[in-house]
């Protein structure tokens, strides 16, 4: 029905423009195929038959911007551990954007932390030291190295997207929103008030009891 309604506007739109007659102190009149399409669409639009006997295109359910955040928080927090150890890294961003207690978003989640405005950069940087993971207030430049692991983060942060958005993320922290480094030698005290979830390589993961 939809294909129907476009060829009949498309031919009502060319006899229109052949046959009716153009002011001769006018410049000559062209119509471009994108603005017959954008007519198109505007008319078919109105008698609500656009999307009538189709399905709507899907909307991108994340962006690169996500990607790149998500992928920069498994590199710098457990690039050189395994497999598991990345991808509990990226339950705890995905379990903090789903908790209200956190930014809703990838990058908010990753980005959250005290920020100044800087003249010189003409941006918002972290206060050093002040931010939930250490790597983006440390003050050091957050370049990942081309190679084996940056491309290997890239790549799980594309899985475990595509996999939050489908609801099939396994989640091998058990809800876990924090997590420290099972080397140090005092532990945060928050995590006295915390339930132990895991242990997967160098951390150990956390979530409220």
């Amino acid at each position: 029905m939809v294909k129907i309604v476009r060829v009949f506007l498309a031919l009502f739109a060319t006899l229109w423009y052949t046959t009716s007659p153009i002011n001769s102190n006018a410049p000559s009149q062209i119509w471009k195929p994108e603005e017959i399409e954008r007519i198109l669409n505007q008319k078919v639009a109105n008698v609500s038959l656009k999307y009538y006997y189709q399905t709507p295109e899907p909307q991108n359910r994340y962006s690169l911007k996500d990607v790149d955040c998500l992928a920069k928080n498994i590199y710098f927090e457990a690039g050189v551990e395994s497999t598991a150890g990345k991808l509990a890294v990226a339950n705890v961003t995905i379990n903090r954007k789903l908790n209200k207690s956190y930014p809703n978003t990838i990058c908010g989640v990753v980005q959250e932390g005290i920020h100044y405005y800087s003249s010189k950069l003409n941006d918002h940087v972290p206060v050093r030291d002040r931010c939930q993971f250490s790597w983006y207030c440390d003050g050091r430049l957050d370049i990942p190295n081309e190679g084996r692991t940056w491309n290997s983060a890239q790549a799980l942060a594309v899985k475990v997207l595509d996999s939050h958005y489908e609801d099939k993320l396994i989640d091998i922290t058990d809800g876990a929103t924090h997590y420290h480094a099972n080397w140090m030698e005092t532990y945060p005290k928050w995590s006295k008030q915390k339930k132990i979830m895991a242990s997967i390589d160098r951390h150990i993961f956390y979530r409220k009891h």
